[in-house]
């Protein structure tokens, strides 16, 4: 494992992303998160006359933590909130600086680009799904890698990989094995035979640096040598653009399956086990 995120302690940002149809509701919205005690940046408070709207935006979404899109068909015709989006999920995946999270407040066809994200319903009970984004909106302020050391964190993925469904071996594999554990995925197919998934697992604790190439190779070196087929590479960080790039044709070039979990989808995977959030970050236990 490798042990190698600076979080500051100002309070957590939240930005507000909606259609001007949807200015009722966004702002009632607001209104209970500010309530919560969030501190929210909302365009009908936060712009002033002769403000360039586009670049006060693009700073607010700059300098957020948590980001909001309000989903309706309104919002997902809206030019400025697919800017908006656009620039929250470019920070998401390059720099680890902002979770995304979508609220559904009117049917609608998902964007693309959110159709993997566990979005919040809002639809049917405004009052209890406000109060639910307030519940999820601190769940997430609460995920702060940098509070975790090496060991805690690599206590953290296997008890998330466990509530994902997988069986952990963490016996010693070797002394010079070069991964962490086996993490087993046991599925049946259509006639109920069992079928099982056999994966090792890599867990990679970063302070500043990103996963290189030169990680994932000597993950796919490890797996040649156990005569696995498949690798997982669990990080806080996030991959240079080269490792990305390189892992994209990992299935190709050498026929092995290797997934990356970066902090990014990390972060939504926890924001699904509240449970391990409370144990890690709140209550800090000392796994």
């Amino acid at each position: 494992m490798a042990t190698s995120d600076s979080t500051s302690s100002r309070p957590r940002r939240v930005f507000l992303s909606y259609a001007q149809g949807d200015n009722v509701i966004a702002r009632q919205i607001v209104e209970a998160l500010k309530k919560a005690g969030l501190k929210v940046w909302f365009d009908e408070w936060a712009l002033r006359a002769g403000d360039s709207i586009a670049q006060r935006i693009d700073q607010a979404v700059e300098t957020s933590d948590l980001f909001i899109v309000l989903l309706s068909p309104r919002s997902v015709k809206s030019k400025w909130v697919q800017k908006e989006l656009n620039a929250a999920l470019s920070r998401e995946l390059t720099l680890r600086a902002v979770t995304v999270i979508p609220a559904l407040i009117e049917d609608c066809e998902i964007p693309s680009l959110l159709a993997n994200r566990l979005y919040l319903d809002l639809r049917s009970d405004l009052e209890g799904g406000i109060k639910r984004l307030i519940q999820r909106l601190g769940v997430a302020s609460d995920i702060v890698f940098s509070r975790l050391d090496g060991r805690i964190f690599e206590n953290l993925v296997a008890d998330l990989l466990t509530a994902l469904g997988f069986l952990i071996e963490r016996q010693p594999i070797g002394p010079n094995s070069g991964f962490d554990f086996r993490a087993k995925y046991i599925t049946h197919d259509p006639f109920g035979a069992q079928k099982e998934e056999s994966w090792l697992v890599e867990v990679k604790f970063y302070r500043s640096q990103r996963v290189s190439v030169s990680a994932l190779q000597q993950m796919l070196g490890y797996m040649t040598v156990s005569g696995s087929q498949r690798g997982l590479v669990v990080t806080n960080g996030q991959l240079t653009s080269v490792a990305r790039n390189f892992l994209d044709e990992v299935s190709s070039r050498f026929g092995q399956e290797l997934r990356l979990i970066d902090g990014t989808e990390l972060t939504h995977l926890l924001l699904q086990h509240p449970q391990l959030v409370e144990r890690y970050f709140v209550l800090g236990i000392d796994k």
